[in-house]
């Protein structure tokens, strides 16, 4: 009896020991792959500077972390594709390449701008010289409001938007002053295509080959000593 009894014990310690050392796993993967994610992140934000042409703060906090948990051990990094701050719409031509989409103010002289009806929808707006561009190459807000404030409809004065008369101009949107029409924007169905250029895989890859297994030692050795 006393033989039985040692070994019954003897199994149930290590069957606990075993289970423990699973749930404590289970823990420190979680954490590993959530401080590994938060890395990502880190690095593919800080990348953006690299792969696009002095992106705006809007690019650079693009992506958010989708953290693990013990019973769930999956972490993602994605870019934020919420309405209004959607920045995974901006972001996906230039790691997949493909077609450029509509900025918002193209979406909204498209839609919300008076014109003569010769715009087609879903036109591009290429800005010309006369447009002042900001230090990430973008039309400032103030350029916007200034064009929004000034088309009135009025063809003796202001911005109008549509096809001049006379001549052989292109649609778009110009400013008239002193007998004299300065195009300011011309409208273009001509798609712009960009080229892979964000290799988001790659930096994320690196990442995690350079930083997980690190996490994760740190986090299971955490996770044993506190054990309970």
């Amino acid at each position: 009896m006393l033989a039985i009894k040692l070994i019954d014990n003897i199994e149930k310690t290590a069957v606990r020991h075993v289970t423990n050392i699973q749930k404590q796993m289970a823990f420190a993967s979680s954490v590993a792959l959530n401080d590994t994610a938060f890395q990502a992140r880190q690095s593919l934000n800080k990348s953006t500077v690299q792969f696009f042409n002095v992106p705006v703060k809007f690019t650079q906090s693009a992506f958010l972390v989708q953290k693990s948990n013990k019973t769930n051990l999956v972490a993602i990094v994605y870019a934020q594709d919420e309405a209004g701050k959607d920045r995974a719409r901006y972001l996906r031509f230039g790691t997949a390449g493909g077609t450029r989409p509509q900025k918002g103010f193209e979406r909204f002289f498209s839609g919300a701008i008076p014109s003569d009806g010769t715009i087609p929808p879903g036109s591009y707006f290429m800005p010309t010289s006369a447009v002042k561009l900001n230090r990430s190459g973008n039309v400032s807000m103030a350029t916007l409001k200034r064009i929004t404030k000034g088309i009135n409809g009025n063809a003796r004065g202001g911005f109008f938007m549509g096809t001049p008369r006379g001549g052989n101009r292109p649609p778009g949107i110009y400013r008239r002053s002193a007998q004299r029409l300065t195009p300011y924007f011309i409208a273009t169905q001509d798609k712009p295509d960009y080229g892979e250029r964000f290799p988001i895989n790659t930096i994320a890859q690196k990442v995690v080959e350079r930083s997980y297994s690190k996490n994760f030692e740190t986090a299971f050795a955490r996770a044993i000593a506190t054990a309970r």
